[in-house]
């Protein structure tokens, strides 16, 4: 899982360009006729706007001027060949180009770009955002040819040259990376950005000594500005001591007492060292020297967060500007603390205010994710759709959730997206190999789990599925008696078991051969292991993702669930978020002839419904334990209700003593449960369409489990019908 926002390419800002495109004639205005004016008004009121950074306000004025551009004449509008016009006609889709750059929708920068170069004659800026548009849809080949015609058409296109050096070290090709950078600060030699990516470059050669050399070189010559120190700062972080480092930014913030961003980098040297008490008295001292800089506030939450002080964070956040890293920052505390759905409106206010900055998009859907609030995660990811993403975190949290919700197909497009936009990531390629071992495509599973483990050759996702492929190779009765081998609750040394699976060995054994030495193998009393396969899985398995009935009258919700599959708690988890205000509401859970499935389901619906706790304890036949935990964030209702008879076993009573442990709002209706305190794992050929449930693992709750105890209700009901049920409910 991503615990973080990965850095996964070079931070760096490409200068797009916009061209005016005024009067024909500037001495003349009546030069211009009616649709001329307006095309150059909306034009430069569109390019005045991009100067100042309002970008989406930019976009009706450039619109507004593309669309005079077409009544004056028509054949531009489906322009697929070449033709000259004037910069008046050109200049409106070369910034709506450089626009779309900025707010980060390559896609449509590029479309724009490209017709702008159609119309004839062309200038290395409009190269240049072409360079831009298609270094942001990571087609880097084609970027930097484009970025060559820019500077063939202007040998000091800065913008050019800075993203040939930018391509190059993204490309791994840090010699040019180095003399393209070189080139640029020859024509802009103060620009930080560039010295740090010469530094970036010189380390990446090995080159330690002479990214020292340009270091000191840099700094001697800016020593009376801020930006020599910045550079200065930024190789020593790189290869310096802490101390020597600390020591530095002392002196940098002496030599610049009133500018922020000299103050600020020796809080965030604590920070990232760790000393987060030390950084906390560093940023709220300049709290009060810089009470309106939004970047103190911001490092106070952070610092807050990571000290495990919520409470100091929203005192922080209270007096904050109205300023989406600070909301990001609040976000993220909550995040920290485990509370999911809680974080989710401050990352919404971060996007409302910048919504070219991918960052609150990002925590959003790990929020999400995090909050097993799978199908929200997809339904706002198909709402990005249309929005081009530079940031491969993006498509891969959407995929996760997919892939949560068993929407394998759906799943990888998103994961081939993340690997797009970062071919390192063997994260995604692991995950693609995985969704398609589940579809049964084995050669598609073998390709990209082989490709992800030459980047990283111990993930653990691509190697379970070339473990799982190896395991395919041998015949289904052997992969199954393996399987109940290794899993069942119940064998014994000594036992029979293995002669009684003996038969597993036999090559070419039918489905219905192997489900019945399964059920033959069991011990007699065991009802939760079995074997389903044929027509009877064929009709499992189209039931399975439809096994929960919900209405709601008044202020009582009501759920029936007759299984607990692989999607149970996600179905419920989407209905439980649609209830408006249920701390003011009745839950009731009715598990009444529920038999049970798998305990990961029940446990992930207490983990909504419960606090930060240890919701149950598994115990496997080897005597190892593993614990499920809800986190902080859940959903509270005024009473909650469940209904159980003699049939409700397993990972029913799991969800019953869970909720009844823990809340002492809960009652419990019916009749004493079947007392079965075991949970299942599974086995699933879907080309043999066969599914074998092996019971694997007591579970108890608080130490308390009740395998042949039942669970007594606190109201008896003779009855099975649903009134004679609801009547307890008040």
């Amino acid at each position: 899982m991503r615990s973080r926002i990965r850095a996964f390419v070079v931070a760096a800002v490409l200068a797009g360009g916009g061209i005016l495109g005024g009067c024909l004639d500037q001495d003349s205005p009546s030069a211009l006729n009616g649709l001329e004016k307006q095309i150059s008004d909306n034009n430069q009121k569109g390019y005045q706007k991009i100067e100042e950074g309002a970008y989406e306000d930019a976009l009706p004025f450039l619109n507004k001027a593309i669309e005079y551009v077409y009544k004056l004449d028509p054949e531009l509008k489906d322009l697929k060949r070449e033709v000259e016009r004037s910069e008046l006609i050109d200049s409106p889709f070369n910034n709506i180009s450089w626009a779309y750059n900025e707010l980060g929708d390559y896609a449509k920068g590029l479309d724009y770009i490209e017709k702008s170069l159609l119309i004839l004659p062309n200038t290395d800026v409009e190269y240049v955002n072409k360079g831009n548009a298609l270094n942001g849809l990571r087609r880097n080949e084609e970027a930097l040819a484009s970025y060559k015609q820019a500077v063939a058409l202007n040998s000091r296109s800065e913008s050019a040259i800075y993203g040939m050096g930018l391509v190059s070290y993204e490309e791994g090709d840090y010699e040019e990376a180095l003399a393209q950078f070189k080139k640029y600060l020859e024509l802009v030699p103060s620009d930080t950005d560039a010295a740090e990516m010469v530094i970036d470059s010189l380390l990446a050669l090995d080159r330690d000594e002479k990214a020292v050399k340009f270091a000191d070189s840099f700094f001697k010559k800016y020593e009376d500005s801020y930006e020599g120190y910045m550079i200065k700062g930024y190789l020593l972080e790189e290869t310096a001591e802490f101390e020597e480092t600390e020591r530095f930014y002392k002196q940098a913030g002496e030599k610049f007492p009133d500018l922020p961003e000299a103050q600020l980098k020796l809080g965030e040297l604590y920070y990232d060292n760790g000393d987060y008490d030390t950084a906390a008295d560093h940023f709220n001292r300049l709290l009060n020297k810089f009470p309106d800089e939004p970047e103190v506030y911001t490092w106070l939450i952070w610092t807050s967060s990571a000290q495990g002080d919520l409470d100091q964070a929203e005192a922080v956040y209270a007096k904050s500007p109205d300023a989406a890293e600070i909301h990001n920052a609040m976000g993220n505390a909550y995040l920290d603390q485990g509370l999911y759905l809680e974080s989710l409106p401050y990352f919404e206010r971060a996007i409302k205010l910048d919504p070219a900055d991918e960052t609150g998009y990002i925590y959003k859907l790990k929020a999400l994710d995090w909050g097993k609030r799978y199908y929200r995660c997809v339904e706002f990811g198909q709402k990005l759709a249309d929005l081009a993403f530079s940031h491969p975190d993006i498509p891969w949290y959407i995929g996760q959730c997919q892939l949560e919700l068993e929407n394998y197909e759906e799943a990888i497009p998103y994961f081939e997206q993340a690997v797009h936009l970062n071919p390192e990531d063997y994260e995604s390629l692991a995950q693609i190999a995985y969704a398609y071992l589940l579809l049964e495509d084995d050669a598609k599973a073998k390709e990209y789990s082989n490709r992800a483990l030459k980047i990283y050759d111990e993930d653990s996702t691509a190697l379970y599925v070339q473990s799982s492929l190896e395991e395919k190779q041998e015949p289904l009765g052997g992969r199954v008696r393996q399987f109940f081998l290794d899993n069942y609750l119940y064998r014994k040394s000594g036992d029979q078991l293995e002669q009684a699976l003996e038969k597993l060995k036999q090559p070419g054994l039918s489905v219905e051969q192997i489900g019945r030495t399964i059920n033959n193998a069991k011990l007699a009393d065991d009802r939760f292991t079995f074997a389903i396969y044929g027509d009877a899985y064929d009709q499992m398995t189209a039931a399975r993702d439809d096994n929960i009935t919900y209405k709601e009258k008044g202020n009582t919700y009501y759920f029936a669930f007759d299984s607990f599959t692989e999607t149970t708690d996600d179905q419920f988890i989407q209905l439980l978020d649609r209830i408006p205000n249920p701390e003011d509401k009745t839950l009731v859970l009715d598990l009444r002839g529920n038999g049970g499935g798998l305990s990961y389901s029940a446990n992930a619906m207490l983990d909504v419904l419960l606090p930060d706790l240890v919701t149950s304890t598994i115990i496997y036949q080897d005597g190892y334990t593993s614990s499920y935990y809800s986190d902080a964030s859940h959903t509270g209702f005024k009473k909650i209700y469940i209904f159980v008879d003699e049939n409700t076993a397993s990972a029913a009573e799991l969800l019953t003593l869970g909720l009844k442990t823990y809340l002492n709002n809960v009652t419990v209706v019916g009749r004493d449960t079947f007392g079965k305190g075991v949970g299942q794992v599974v086995f699933e050929d879907k080309r043999n369409r066969i599914i074998v449930y092996v019971v694997n693992h007591y579970w108890n709750v608080k130490q308390n489990n009740i395998m042949n105890a039942h669970i007594k209700p606190d109201i008896y009901v003779k009855g099975n019908k649903l009134d004679d049920f609801m009547r307890a409910v008040k």
